[in-house]
């Protein structure tokens, strides 16, 4: 029998712990990437193979421990999108070209605002936050969100518009045996059938009166994506904007 209860709630979003850990993840990452910067090519592959086998080891230490305290072996699955994140990022990390362009990217603009999300709105939040799980699932996610931004400063993800399809592809192919799944067993990965409470997949999901949840979804992932490569592509436009105008300053002067 399972020593947790899923009702039970022990802290809010958003208190003052939460706001706490969000904060010091935030940190950590700028001081890790501003660290990545100054790294010569070798060591930061090395850095990102070691951060990849980190993720995958914290992970199936944390779903060890859960076993052994009582958890069901069904509750902790890898195929919520975050745990699916780290055979991305193992996939990016280990292998070059065309290959680790694809999964670094999917990795930057699907997997990472996943992460970003959980840890915004965590759907553990039935544990006590001082709880090993719950501090556990704050570090995997953690990463999730450290290691493709790492690829994106040492220039390993080439975002591309002609590369949207990227995410849209992957997901086509993870979704539908997925949602097969929790509906045979009445389970609930990637949260396909309800959503976290008090996220934004809730109001989805209340715009939509729950009949066409999926299909909210749906236009929710392309908001998104549409949305992150818009930031992307305007942000490079705007520094080499900015580069070019230095230069020609410079060259005028």
């Amino acid at each position: 029998m399972a020593c947790y209860n899923e009702s039970m709630i022990y802290y809010e979003h958003f208190d003052p712990e939460h706001i706490g850990m969000v904060l010091t993840i935030a940190t950590c990452i700028t001081l890790v990437l501003v660290f990545a910067r100054k790294l010569n090519e070798k060591h930061a592959n090395r850095l990102l193979m070691a951060l990849s086998v980190t993720l995958f080891c914290a992970e199936a230490i944390q779903d060890i421990l859960a076993y052994r305290e009582g958890f069901p072996i069904t509750s902790f699955l890898p195929i919520h999108l975050c745990n699916l994140g780290i055979f991305v990022n193992l996939l990016a990390s280990f292998t070059r070209g065309k290959v680790s362009s694809y999964f670094s990217e999917v990795s930057l603009v699907l997997i990472m605002p996943g992460a970003i999300g959980a840890i915004l709105f965590p759907d553990w939040n039935y544990r006590p936050f001082w709880d090993w799980l719950n501090l556990t699932i704050f570090f995997t996610h953690f990463l999730l969100t450290l290691i493709p931004l790492l690829f994106l400063v040492r220039k390993r993800t080439h975002v591309k518009l002609s590369h949207f399809w990227y995410s849209l592809a992957f997901m086509l192919v993870v979704v539908p045996p997925i949602y097969l799944y929790d509906m045979k067993f009445q389970d609930n990965y990637m949260f396909l059938r309800r959503p976290v409470s008090g996220s934004p997949l809730e109001w989805v999901y209340n715009l939509s009166d729950g009949k066409h949840y999926i299909l909210g979804l749906f236009f929710l992932l392309v908001g998104v994506l549409a949305f992150e490569y818009a930031l992307i592509l305007g942000l490079r436009a705007l520094v080499k904007y900015l580069r070019s105008r230095r230069k020609s300053t410079s060259s005028s002067t």
